[in-house]
């Protein structure tokens, strides 16, 4: 899937559309979709700051049997990844919409150069893939519930 059809920009637009200009009107599925995708595409161009724009500022991450992430340590932990996994990008495999979530299935792909989580870099191309369900409060980003398969790594 080519990015350049969305015509993505840095306010939340497909195609110059304002995909949100009230918050209390509830994005289409397909609104919801993309501005995940825009998530995606904008932290593997290393764009940190997008998660100020997209999430809510009592954002949370969720992964299972853990406590959850707030905003900044969500930033930390991404900062993390993308540190130690050079050209780090994901590929979006499928999305489903409906009401307030969006699931996206995804793969990613880069080179394995710094430990991650307790896994030592062995400098060579990896890929892990995962699950995130996220929840939206009008047009941000409230919550994400992840699985990721990090098995491939050691």
């Amino acid at each position: 899937m080519s990015w350049n059809f969305l015509k993505l920009r840095r306010e939340n637009t497909i195609d110059g559309k304002v995909l949100m200009s009230n918050s209390n009107r509830r994005l289409s599925d397909d609104e919801a979709k993309a501005i995940v995708r825009r998530r995606f595409h904008e932290l593997d161009a290393g764009n940190i700051g997008i998660l100020d724009e997209l999430f809510t500022r009592d954002y949370k991450l969720n992964f299972p049997e853990q406590t959850p992430l707030d905003l900044e340590e969500a930033r930390q932990l991404y900062k993390q990844m993308y540190s130690a996994f050079s050209g780090l990008r994901h590929k979006i495999l499928d999305q489903v919409a409906e009401g307030d979530k969006v699931v996206t299935r995804w793969v990613a792909t880069g080179r394995h150069v710094g430990e991650f989580i307790g896994v030592e870099p062995n400098n060579q191309m990896a890929s892990f893939s995962g699950i995130n369900i996220y929840t939206f409060e009008g047009d941000k980003l409230a919550e994400s519930d992840v699985v990721w398969d990090l098995r491939s790594l050691g």
